[in-house]
């Protein structure tokens, strides 16, 4: 049976149990905000034409939701900061923050979940970005997990009902994964859906270098074993 655990900085952790006594551990991440303005002016005709300049756009354009908590708090005072030996934010605390750090990302970085799929298709944005064992979620994990976990998703990575517009918006629960066969899909961890994983949703004329509005956002996963 799978162990659930809330984390202070809005990350998910899944723990199961191994038969060697350890614990197995899947974290999934808040995720990576892409500054737009900065994507804009390297899309379509001009995207890049080597894996070097794309990597150089990822890190030039990438924001990370950890950091994001500390450098907007002092002008959004409502964000909740806690260390290590705190309890987990309640689902008050946690909705406050994932309001406040989208509303900080889009004024203060013009960032919006608006990312190229070429880019997240050819780089690896999580292990640049988030570090050592970060990577892209896949159609097996999203296969992995249970009804519960998916509930525990949203009531952990999400804002509930009831909050604001921005939190819903930026912190979505429809993800880019990679599919079995290779390509770049969206998975949706929302409860209940019938379909986990589809094609991404392109429209005539659309093309992967272009920055996608579908409302898909880019999550991080890492599976840790404690002894």
């Amino acid at each position: 049976m799978k162990k659930l655990q809330n984390t202070i900085l809005g990350l998910m952790i899944l723990g199961t149990p191994s038969l060697a006594g350890a614990d197995e551990w899947v974290t999934m991440s808040a995720p990576i905000f892409p500054q737009v303005l900065v994507l804009y002016e390297h899309e379509g005709t001009n995207f890049p034409a080597t894996p070097e300049e794309e990597l150089a756009l990822v890190q030039e354009a990438s924001l990370i939701f950890e950091e994001l908590l500390v450098e907007c708090q002092p002008d959004y005072p409502g964000i909740v900061l806690t260390g290590p030996e705190d309890p987990p934010l309640t689902p008050t605390e946690l909705n406050a923050n994932f309001d406040l750090v989208a509303r900080c990302s889009y004024e203060k970085h013009t960032a919006k979940p608006y990312w190229i799929p070429q880019l997240v298709d050819d780089v690896d944005i999580c292990g640049s970005e988030m570090g050592e064992g970060w990577r892209m979620p896949t159609e097996a994990d999203l296969v992995a997990f249970t009804d519960d976990d998916f509930v525990f998703l949203q009531e952990t990575l999400t804002t509930t009902a009831d909050g604001e517009w921005w939190g819903g918006f930026y912190f979505s629960m429809r993800i880019f994964v990679r599919a079995e066969d290779g390509t770049l899909a969206v998975g949706d961890l929302t409860p209940g859906v019938a379909v986990r994983v589809t094609p991404l949703p392109y429209q005539q004329g659309f093309s992967s270098t272009m920055h996608l509005e579908g409302g898909v956002v880019l999550r991080c996963l890492r599976e840790t074993t404690i002894e």
